[in-house]
């Protein structure tokens, strides 16, 4: 059964021509990419390894670098890392695992030291304890926080962006693709329109997305329904297969739940039609930028300014794979390992593509077909 959760359309009509095709902190101009080149401007982290979910695509589950291995980073060694961090350039970080930030009980005070550092936390949750009021207590009370509408409260006061996971409107498709937690839809639907009703998504470039990857083959149907009524909702939609690390990271794993390239071609296709249609971007724009990894979205570019940083302090190209590492914080500096990087050398490039996927989750012609057959359906 699909329950949509109960947000307001913003943008009826075209979208504004000022608009920002982004969520605040993640990507950058290719102005501020090229001068900044050479810095390391956003990072992803792990912050912690406690997750009551247990999804069947995971790329953090079973990972191959240190999953389950040695000794994860103290919260002081985290510190230290954002410290150097910031010394290069650090704008912003990315929590992306290894478990759910918000089922740690030193997540808050770790953002209100970002907030100290200017640095914008962008927030990869899958709602769970967003949208349950005994949870949020259960984590937060030792900061005086005991319910969803006091955490959001806590967290627009940092300056986070929240990436928040949407696979499906139906909620029995989507509790089986967090592994089967019953009851977890709705609250993630709660968390979604508390974030609302807080005015996350008033903001241009907007502070919320829902992060609907991975595309498999039980939620193909609904991606473009869901980007659609994301984005006229001015929440930024992120549309893409899934990475090839962790629980996906063998052939026969990533294989088995990817559409074919000519379904994803489709999709892309389609979705870059909407943004043509609804003015958030231009054909011209678009064969400048290039077709983005993130299907409608800003290109990614993390792979020229920023690295991964694990939760055993191992650094990796990128979330996209588990397999190559730069090196290791508890052995070289992190300014060395940056600067010896496959990384720093595509510093200043907007558009990078997708390193990771590339022959596997996409075809090395993947993004020429997107835009051939894009620009073929707008002739007609």
């Amino acid at each position: 059964m699909k329950i949509k959760p109960k947000v307001s359309i913003v943008y009826n009509d075209d979208f504004p021509k000022n608009f920002k095709n982004n969520v605040n902190g993640w990507n950058f101009t290719e102005r501020e990419l090229k001068n900044s080149k050479g810095k390391i401007l956003t990072m992803d982290i792990d912050f912690g390894n406690v997750c009551s979910l247990n999804c069947p695509h995971c790329f953090r589950r079973e990972n191959k670098v240190d999953f389950g291995k040695g000794n994860p980073m103290s919260y002081e060694e985290t510190i230290q890392l954002i410290k150097d961090a910031k010394k290069l350039g650090l704008k912003s970080v990315k929590f992306l695992g290894a478990g759910e930030p918000f089922e740690n009980k030193k997540f808050i005070e770790f953002l209100r030291f970002l907030k100290k550092m200017d640095i914008i936390p962008i927030i990869f949750t899958k709602g769970l304890i967003i949208g349950d009021d005994k949870l949020v207590k259960i984590w937060n009370s030792d900061y005086g926080i005991s319910n969803s509408k006091e955490l959001i409260k806590e967290l627009k006061k940092v300056n986070a962006s929240i990436l928040l996971g949407f696979n499906s409107f139906d909620i029995e498709k989507q509790d089986k693709m967090v592994g089967g937690v019953k009851g977890y839809a709705l609250k993630r639907n709660r968390a979604l329109e508390l974030l609302v009703d807080a005015g996350f998504n008033k903001s241009n470039p907007t502070k919320l997305c829902l992060a609907a990857n991975p595309v498999t083959l039980d939620n193909y149907d609904e991606i473009f329904e869901i980007y659609q009524w994301g984005r006229i909702r001015n929440l930024y939609v992120i549309v893409c297969p899934t990475m090839v690390s962790g629980r996906c990271a063998e052939t026969e794993d990533w294989k088995k739940i990817t559409p074919s390239q000519d379904k994803l071609v489709e999709l892309y296709v389609k979705i870059y039609k909407f943004n043509i249609k609804k003015g958030i971007q231009t054909l011209k724009q678009i064969e400048s930028e290039g077709i983005s990894a993130y299907a409608g979205g800003c290109p990614c570019h993390q792979v020229a300014c920023g690295m991964y940083v694990t939760l055993g302090g191992i650094v990796l190209r990128c979330p996209g794979d588990d397999t190559t590492v730069f090196g290791d914080i508890r052995k070289k500096p992190l300014k060395e390992i940056w600067m010896n990087s496959e990384n720093y050398k595509r510093a200043g490039t907007f558009n990078c593509g997708c390193p990771p996927k590339m022959g596997k989750t996409f075809d090395y012609d993947f993004f020429e077909k997107v835009m051939i057959k894009l620009k073929k359906s707008i002739v007609k």
